[in-house]
């Protein structure tokens, strides 16, 4: 499948702030299972969910696709 998502944004977030998968979750007020379906690049969730990613690491949402 196509990459859509730059995922490497999500995990250099990650590393800087000493976060595991599921605390990044819950700091986005997002699920796991919503935030593995973006890092698969699946795109059966809601855009609230990149919404909520985009206003946690503090960048636009554009920002995060290719």
């Amino acid at each position: 499948m196509k990459k859509v998502f730059k995922t490497e944004i999500f995990f250099e977030f990650m590393k800087q702030n000493n976060l595991s998968k599921t605390q990044f979750c819950k700091l986005c007020k997002i699920s796991i299972s919503t935030f593995n379906k973006i890092l698969s690049h699946q795109m059966n969730f809601r855009i609230t969910a990149l919404l909520k990613i985009a206003k946690t690491i503090k960048i636009q949402i554009h920002q995060m696709v290719y």
